[in-house]
């Protein structure tokens, strides 16, 4: 018999003669690596899985406070709409016309009537709304004249005046403001008598006055 086949037998035969102890040094090594895996954690997860470990003192990390809303802007004041009162304490004489001719007795003929023609027995003028005097004058035609500059491309402007005016070229006037009086200055319709020619525009295009005053007594 070879030695070989000897030792093989005697190894045999030990396993034989030892196999409970043997196993039971299994189970215990067994016991052993599933106790080390509970200890590390590692239960054969994949390596490049992330493990999330809870924040300290609380289950989840609380978010951020909300940062406080930006205080909302102030509204622009709104400047109150120009309101055109009425220049004299009087009555319209002649209308407004653009159109249709009216016959101007000064000048014997019809023709188209771009003012508003006022009397009364009060013969003061007012400015009808807040602005700068942008030119006063005289001529044969129009008479002792102001013209008044407003907001938004508004212009009025007051004929037919007496010589003796309130405001000069420049002045900022408030509404309702005196201008002067009503006279018999304007030559294309002296027959007419004391009276205010008024005119108004609107961005330099004429407009008919009694579509924008309100025609109050001062």
């Amino acid at each position: 018999m070879s030695k070989i086949s000897v030792a093989a037998k005697k190894v045999g035969e030990f396993i034989k003669r030892n196999a409970f102890y043997l196993l039971i040094l299994l189970c215990i090594a067994s016991v052993a690596t599933v106790i080390a895996l509970a200890a590390s954690g590692d239960f054969g997860s994949d390596p490049g899985t992330e493990v999330i470990q809870p924040a300290p003192g609380g289950d989840e990390t609380p978010d951020d406070p909300d940062e406080p809303d930006e205080p909302d802007e102030p509204d622009e004041p709104q400047k109150p709409a120009l309101s055109f009162a009425s220049p004299v304490n009087g009555s319209v004489s002649l209308e407004y016309s653009d159109t249709a001719l009216v016959w101007n007795s000064t000048l014997g003929q019809y023709e188209a009537h771009l003012g508003v023609d006022f009397t009364g027995d009060d013969l003061s003028v007012f400015a009808a709304e807040a602005g700068t005097v942008s030119e006063v004058g005289s001529d044969p035609l129009d008479g002792t004249y102001v013209v008044i500059d407003h907001e938004d491309g508004y212009q009025t402007r007051y004929y037919s005046l007496g010589e003796e005016l309130q405001v000069e070229k420049g002045d900022t006037v408030e509404k309702g403001q005196l201008l002067g009086t009503m006279a018999a200055t304007r030559g294309s319709e002296s027959l007419a008598g004391n009276h205010l020619h008024f005119e108004m525009s609107k961005d330099g295009a004429d407009i008919n006055p009694l579509d924008v005053l309100v025609l109050e007594e001062k």
